[in-house]
């Protein structure tokens, strides 16, 4: 069983389609493909059935899908106790993050990123996006992740997870029915919204004025500086939020919030993993590293 062709397995399924699983891969779709088809050929069972460019998993699929995450997590944290065993790191790492990053991402990766390495002394700001860019400009922090792309040449910038914004409302929400939400729903009801400077902010304000609509005509009753706030609110039934799907997961599992797609509107959004284009000590670099090798950090 070769490892990579796992992994591209799972960027498959992650992404939706070959060509943007190649894209995040940087490979070609013919690679990408060959991959998968050299898989499911080993495995004696078909993986994917094709919905016009989009592929869904058959039903061995679905069981390769679940496993392949626990074989990747498992190789993955085997690597990182390895590396652990053969480097004794020893200094500070001082690192950035927006909100969700920060509140839902990272604090796992950095509970086991200090245990392979217990020398190391780790401190974390968390604050929006533009802030920790500002932060990270003027030295006062080693890296960064945030959800949006800095446009300051001297950052250095790549993609560590992609994530989908969602409407949440709560479970006896009029809105709570349904298959999704409309940009209609979100003008007619009472709007929670995150301050400015936000990524998430900013995703859905530019998603809205590309379908003509201004942010303005939002029936906004709270500003709320962390999603962890909008969760709480929307939870409470004080009006319609958008957020992060990767925040709102456990309130999703535990019933006490509805999460809809946006019809009509683009709500994907990237985390960068952002430093400067400096020489980073064996620290930061071992971290840097550390999250690139990291597979599913939600």
């Amino acid at each position: 069983m070769n490892l990579n062709f796992l992994r591209t397995f799972v960027s498959v399924v992650e992404e939706g389609n070959f060509s943007r699983a190649a894209a995040r891969l940087h490979l070609s779709q013919p690679a990408v493909s060959m991959q998968m088809q050299t898989l499911a050929d080993d495995l004696g069972v078909e993986l994917f059935r094709r919905r016009g460019h989009r592929v869904e998993l058959t039903e061995g699929g679905r069981l390769l899908y679940d496993k392949a995450r626990d074989i990747l997590g498992l190789w993955q944290k085997t690597v990182h106790q390895l590396e652990g065993l053969q480097q004794q790191l020893q200094g500070r790492l001082q690192l950035g993050a927006s909100t969700v990053p920060g509140d839902y991402i990272l604090p796992p990766r950095l509970c086991e990123f200090f245990r392979l390495h217990p020398d190391i002394e780790v401190r974390m700001q968390v604050a929006p996006s533009r802030e920790i860019i500002r932060e990270l400009k003027a030295g006062h922090l080693d890296l960064a992740v945030v959800g949006l792309e800095p446009e300051e040449p001297d950052l250095a910038r790549e993609v560590l997870l992609r994530d989908q914004l969602v409407a949440v409302v709560s479970p006896d929400h009029q809105l709570a029915q349904g298959r999704h939400i409309t940009v209609d729903d979100l003008l007619a009801h009472p709007f929670l919204q995150r301050g400015e400077g936000s990524a998430t902010r900013q995703v859905l304000d530019d998603a809205l004025k590309a379908k003509g609509v201004n942010p303005r005509r939002l029936p906004v009753v709270m500003e709320l500086g962390s999603s962890r706030a909008l969760l709480e609110a929307a939870a409470q039934g004080l009006g319609v939020a958008v957020v992060s799907s990767l925040a709102a997961a456990d309130y999703f599992q535990q019933g006490q919030l509805v999460g809809k797609p946006v019809s009509g509107l683009e709500l994907k959004r990237s985390f960068w993993l952002v430093q400067p284009k400096v020489s980073l000590s064996a620290v930061v670099t071992a971290f840097i590293n550390f999250l690139r090798r990291s597979e599913n950090l939600a």
